[in-house]
């Protein structure tokens, strides 16, 4: 623990074996210069495979013993690093996923955290004459002491997010068999310890995450490491057709003469011209320096017309390589690549409104970037899966969402790599409600490991240009005295890594805000409220219950318990929604009964709850996009929402855009509507109708028109239309609707956009009532604004039933991908076809294949409409059964076709 108190970064820890670690890199200087046997050495390797572990309770041998090549293992436990002790244990069917996640079967797993942990590993280690070797462990919860081939390497290797990296050379054995051993300590119950904490979002796993939650490496070097390379990006704005780029990187001389080389930078990209920019460096015995090439010194690194990366809907998110090497002599001493984006962020605070003091707002190469946003967390066991976290950007990405929000769940860096690659921005910081925000009561060692933490993860995000802002603080706003400076040494910690994007003292204070809501509200209430979380300003995280489909419920409530919905002390629901005020999900289910009607069964419930979810998370959306800022004066209202959460962490009823089956249902639609590139929108409030244009195109001539329909006979009270034009990244008006009268209890209203040619650019179906939803905001506060009033909804159950709804489908097959184009017809000549789901099924009496990807769901059709819809999913989720299409809507019977559509079977 020395070192983190010295150094922050925690960076270099020889432990105990330092001074043998230095004299063996002493002894082999001499012949560095004399030959490439290190040159060719030179990689590093991630140690994932050869691992086996077991809890200490059973393991009587001291680390020394534990740590040396033939101990038996064969009673342990084999696991692929990384994993958290529950994911090892899941691995090895000691728990089943499914078996676990039932009910609440959870509790009845022990407390895992009670007690420490062995984790071994035997690994290779290359020959590398005259070089060095070091150790990299890159996530260990909460603290552990690691030995290597019987030598204590960390007594105390402390700190869930900081990384840990040992010079490991005279202990390694080259071209043989190695030993790592770490007796891991767990995190403490309740948020104790500076680690992972889930606080109300689902009951923490029975090890508090413990375990080798991050991946381990074995670098290995000459006599010169180099470390954490950064390319920091200025533009000209509002100009940007050139680029300032100023190179970074840590160079450490691990031996103990002075080290004389030369560092070479290369930035490249296809079709772009190659900048190579090279400078000779010394460094002292044991010195580790940052070294910096930059375009004043360098003008090769002044870029004209650099090809900027962008976020998806502004752009293309194109990204350059940095490669960065040091030579010693004439040998290869050290080589990283990275990949990098030219971009800037800039972040700026609004004028003040509504009784605050201002709202932060951001912008992207001098653009207007409204933050359209879900709230990020990791599989409960921190289960490290490339393709879920593929569907997770993926979905992401579909829904039209631009950012991703981190509450003190980091270090999954496959998401960083994925959202620089997709342009989806991301937005880290710590967890609140834990040991994170208790400042006062911080121990000398909690401040370090806090330092360390925010280094090691800083200098993870720093390179990735799909970084938007930093949050220091969640809730509150870190403190900042005498005895605690944390907000200044965490400050500090940015500008000495050069933290290029924005920064802010807390999600809920310092131009954010935390107002709430976090239990379901009707979607005029984005529109209504201007006090807490309405469209105003940026709120970091605001949303509400969103029950899954039954497909889903049935995965995790026990039969006997679905229906009717019950919540309690013992209660499945309540265990599956989350603790605190959020153990029901009442305020939603008062709602639904209030506006739709009462459910008599779980069905019933089923498809009235997917229309709730679907027009509540449109309206957050829409709101934040109809009431988006003027980039140029900075006035207006909305900067930014994010909805909580975007996915969960295990199977739950409370908060998130799709489920923990990946099952994208009424909540992913309504956000993916009202996201859409350039979307038509109705203000529940106001009634204006306007178009939001997320894009940096102009378009000329676009027709809006609306029309406004009773139910249930689709008599057609109002119709307008009118040509407007769009300009780039903003919201336009178009017309407002007038009081109508004759207007049923229950009606639609329906909003099309089409461009020049007469082509369908933007649709949108609303259903609302003459009797409004009506709020008591005297008594809002951080959980709920209460509802005095609901509107009445319940003419949607009037709509006749509809069975001239036809289907066909066809499927392509390519490279292991499945894509099926799904025609739906309403052929009735009078009723509508509302809300209609179609959905891949594996078999005739399959579930739904999960992961999935639709063009659009939940259709509405007028009589005598068409659409269609493309579905794509991967061809092994089948699992060997043929595809089927089940349709079903509001009031439209369930039926089946094939994916050749000569099928179709009534369901019910």
């Amino acid at each position: 623990m020395r070192t983190i108190k010295e150094n922050p970064s925690v960076r270099v820890g020889h432990g105990l074996n330092c001074a043998r670690v230095i004299f063996a890199a002493a002894l082999t200087l001499t012949v560095i210069f004399c030959n490439d046997g290190w040159a060719a050495a030179i990689n590093s390797t991630e140690l994932s495979q050869g691992w086996t572990f077991i809890s200490a309770s059973n393991v009587a041998d001291s680390g020394e013993v534990v740590s040396k090549t033939g101990y038996k293992v064969s009673d342990w436990y084999p696991v692929t690093v990384p994993s958290t002790i529950m994911a090892g244990l899941v691995a090895n069917g000691v728990f089943t996923n499914d078996s676990l996640f039932m009910g609440t079967n959870l509790k009845s797993v022990p407390d895992l955290s009670k007690q420490k942990w062995w984790y071994r590993g035997e690994f290779s280690a290359p020959e590398n004459s005259g070089g060095q070797y070091w150790l990299r462990f890159k996530g260990v919860a909460y603290k552990a002491e690691i030995w290597l081939n019987g030598k204590l390497l960390d007594a105390n290797a402390e700190g869930t997010m900081a990384i840990h990296e040992y010079n490991v050379t005279g202990l390694i054995k080259p071209g043989g068999t190695n030993v790592v051993a770490l007796k891991i300590t767990p995190p403490l119950d309740g948020g104790k310890n500076l680690s992972f904490w889930y606080v109300d979002w689902n009951p923490a796993p029975p090890d508090n995450n413990g375990g080798i939650w991050g991946k381990v490496f074995l670098d290995v070097s000459g006599p010169v490491k180099l470390h954490d390379p950064f390319v920091k990006t200025v533009l000209p704005l509002p100009k940007t057709d050139s680029a300032d780029l100023t190179v970074y990187v840590d160079a450490e001389n691990a031996t103990t003469n002075p080290v004389d080389g030369i560092l070479t930078a290369t930035i490249s990209k296809p079709g772009c011209p190659t900048i190579e920019v090279k400078q000779p460096v010394t460094l002292a015995a044991n010195e580790r320096r940052e070294i910096s090439f930059d375009p004043t010194t360098f003008a090769k690194l002044h870029v004209g017309n650099p090809v900027l990366w962008w976020p998806y809907q502004m752009g293309r998110p194109e990204l350059y390589d940095l490669k960065v090497s040091f030579r010693a002599g004439e040998s290869l001493s050290a080589s990283q690549s990275i990949k990098f984006g030219i971009r800037q962020i800039t972040q700026f605070q609004t004028p003040p409104m509504n009784g605050k003091k201002f709202f932060q707002g951001f912008e992207v190469n001098g653009k207007n970037f409204l933050v359209r946003g879900g709230a990020y967390c990791w599989d409960l066991f921190m289960r490290w899966d490339s393709q879920i976290n593929e569907t997770h950007m993926k979905y992401a990405k579909d829904m039209g969402l631009n950012a991703i929000r981190f509450e003190g769940i980091l270090g999954n860096e496959d998401i960083y790599d994925i959202a620089d690659r997709e342009g989806i921005m991301l937005i880290p910081g710590f967890v609140c409600c834990s040991r994170w925000e208790q400042w006062a009561k911080w121990t000398t060692n909690d401040f370090a490991v806090a330092c360390a933490s925010l280094d090691s993860q800083m200098r993870n995000m720093r390179a990735h240009p799909s970084a938007l802002v930093w949050l220091f603080g969640s809730d509150n706003t870190p403190l900042d005295t005498p005895e605690h400076p944390v907000l200044s040494t965490y400050k500090s910690i940015a500008q000495k890594l050069h933290w290029q994007n924005g920064a802010v003292n807390s999600a809920g204070q310092d131009g954010i805000k935390m107002d709430g809501p976090y239990v379901w509200e009707p979607p005029a209430y984005w529109y209504d409220d201007t006090q807490n979380g309405g469209a105003f300003g940026f709120c970091a995280e605001e949303g509400g219950e969103t029950p899954p489909p039954i497909d889903s419920l049935k995965k995790f409530i026990p039969p006997t318990e679905l229906w009717p919905m019950t919540f309690g002390k013992e209660s499945s629901y309540s265990y599956h929604a989350g603790k605190g005020e959020f153990n029901s999900i009442k305020t939603f289910n008062a709602g639904l009964d209030g506006r739709y009607g009462a459910s008599k069964n779980l069905n019933e419930y089923s498809d009235k709850s997917q229309l709730q979810n679907y027009e509540a998370a449109r309206g957050q959306f829409e709101s934040m996009a109809a009431r988006a800022y003027n980039p140029e004066t900075k006035t207006g209202a909305a900067t930014g929402t994010i909805f909580w959460m975007m996915d969960n962490s295990w199977p739950t009823i409370h908060w998130n855009l799709y489920d923990y089956y990946m099952k994208p249902a009424g909540s992913y639609f309504g956000a993916k509507k009202a996201n859409a590139p350039v979307q038509v929108m109705w203000d529940y409030n106001t009634k204006k109708i306007s178009v939001f244009n997320s894009t940096l195109n102009n378009y000329s001539n676009m027709t809006v028109s609306a029309a406004v329909f009773n139910i249930p006979d689709l008599v057609q009270k109002y119709a307008s239309q009118m040509t407007l034009n769009l300009p780039a990244d903003l919201p336009t008006e178009a017309f407002m609707l007038p009081e109508i009268s004759g207007l049923s209890t229950t009606y639609f209203v329906r909003l099309q956009l089409k461009d020049s040619s007469g082509n369908l650019v933007g649709d949108n179906l609303y259903w609302y009532s003459i009797q409004p939803d009506i709020f008591n905001f005297a008594k809002s506060d951080w959980y709920i604004t209460p509802v005095t009033n609901y509107a009445n909804l319940t003419g949607l159950n009037s709509l006749p039933e509809n069975n001239n709804v036809t289907a066909s489908a066809t499927r392509t097959s390519r490279d292991g991908n499945d894509s099926v184009i799904i025609t739906l017809t309403n052929m009735d000549k009078t009723n509508v076809a509302f809300f209609v789901r179609a959905e891949i099924i594996a078999g005739i009496d399959g579930g739904e294949i999960l992961p999935i990807n639709y063009s659009d769901n939940y259709i509405s059709l007028w009589p005598g409409e068409t659409t269609t819809i493309t579905a794509r999913y991967a061809a092994e989720n089948l699992g060997g059964q043929p595809p089927f299409v089940r349709v079903k809507g509001y009031n439209v019977p369930e039926f089946l076709i094939n994916s050749t559509g000569d099928l179709q079977k009534k369901v019910r």
